[in-house]
């Protein structure tokens, strides 16, 4: 079995069961894999630790977005924690502080990283004690009150995929403003799905 440089992705030795030693890193001819380099100056690589950050996303260029998922994640739990541990705030404070953290933290990288079902519902999950926790209700309180509409008598929060929809809405927007093929691209490719569909 050999391991693999996360940086380049080059194959690098044998490896076996037991070793639990860190990747050395070498390209072939023994040249060391210093990473990226930006502007002639090389950016610290941690292997096997660092993920690629494009505009702060935690990406990497195998399309793993665990540590950005992972972030997010650990986000949404640390507000619930806060929220849960401050129960002197009023209801109206935690649903501001929400208002302001909760959705900004899923939209920035929302669109753009993988989200698979499993991963996506334990999300929803987040989002929906988050609000539970701000409205100093039981855990056990149904997750209908939240998601129903107003005149269902629901409170209609905003949930994870509202939110990821509307920030792509609003990306593909700002792109198509400008004409460098993007409206035309999107526009083919909206006939494309409803065509597969059979709308």
């Amino acid at each position: 079995m050999y391991r693999r440089c996360p940086v380049c992705n080059e194959k690098e030795r044998k490896l076996s069961l037991s070793d639990t030693t860190p990747p050395k890193s070498t390209l072939p001819g023994g040249q060391t894999c210093l990473g990226f380099k930006y502007n002639g100056t090389a950016l610290k690589v941690l292997h096997g630790k660092t993920p690629i950050r494009l505009l702060g996303i935690r990406y990497n260029m195998w399309l793993d977005s665990t540590a950005q998922r992972r972030y997010v994640m650990d986000g949404i739990t640390e507000l619930a924690c806060f929220l849960r541990k401050n129960r002197d705030l009023s209801i109206e404070n935690s649903l501001k502080l929400i208002e302001c953290t909760l959705a900004f933290l899923l939209a920035f990288s929302g669109p753009v990283i993988i989200w698979p079902e499993k991963e996506f519902k334990r999300l929803t999950a987040a989002f929906v004690q988050c609000h539970k926790e701000a409205w100093q209700m039981s855990p056990n309180t149904s997750t209908a009150l939240y998601t129903f509409p107003k005149d269902r008598g629901g409170l209609q929060v905003k949930m994870p995929r509202a939110i990821i929809c509307s920030a792509t809405w609003g990306r593909l927007t700002r792109c198509c403003q400008f004409d460098d093929g993007t409206r035309q691209l999107a526009e083919i490719t909206y006939k494309d799905a409803l065509d597969n569909t059979g709308v």
